[in-house]
């Protein structure tokens, strides 16, 4: 009796994926009545594209001025004051930090020619939540910069410093205009309900 009802099971189990094979199957949270419209994303694309690529080749310049500190590092290695090289390091360490954080909002922001029309406005939403918090934390990395740069009393790595600091400047002001585009045509949010 057990081995009749395992086999029903099984054969039922059979069927179910039979069934959604052929007719597919919809994404979870869809039906058939949703009318969420899609967004005409092309005109969005068009407008957001010219800033993206700005922000990777701005994003490339700062980089190679990170690198160039890097190799400036070196000569201090030995050198008998040892605080000009932890100076030097930690500035380096926020010019790393900024870059990385805005070569991550550029790749966020690089897949948006593959995201569908209906899901457009979330994934403007989430980039503008995205790129708030990076300006933010960009401006702190900026500020650590000056204090560590200000003790800094080699004239060469003290000019890289100052390029990596208009590095920053620049892509702040890329990521700002992305920012003041998105705002506009992102969701709003909605306040939260007192109970």
């Amino acid at each position: 009796m057990k081995s009749r009802h395992l086999i029903d099971v099984i054969l039922m189990f059979g069927m179910v994926l039979l069934t959604a094979s052929f007719t597919g199957c919809a994404p979870l949270n869809q039906t058939n009545d949703d009318k969420t419209p899609g967004m005409d994303t092309d005109p969005i694309i068009a407008l957001l594209t010219p800033d993206i690529e700005r922000l990777y080749l701005s994003w490339h310049e700062l980089n190679q001025t990170y690198k160039d500190i890097k190799f400036l590092e070196r000569g201090f290695l030995f050198d008998p004051d040892d605080r000009q090289l932890a100076y030097i390091q930690k500035a380096g360490l926020y010019v790393q930090d900024a870059a990385v954080r805005i070569h991550h909002r550029w790749e966020q922001l690089s897949v948006i020619h593959y995201i569908r029309p209906e899901m457009m406005r979330d994934y403007l939403t989430l980039n503008v939540k995205g790129l708030t918090s990076t300006v933010k934390e960009i401006e702190y990395d900026e500020k650590f910069l000056t204090i560590y740069g200000s003790f800094i009393t080699h004239e060469t790595v003290t000019n890289e410093l100052n390029l990596a600091r208009e590095g920053i400047e620049k892509n702040m002001g890329v990521l700002n205009q992305i920012l003041d585009r998105l705002r506009p045509i992102a969701n709003k949010t909605t306040p939260p309900t007192v109970l």
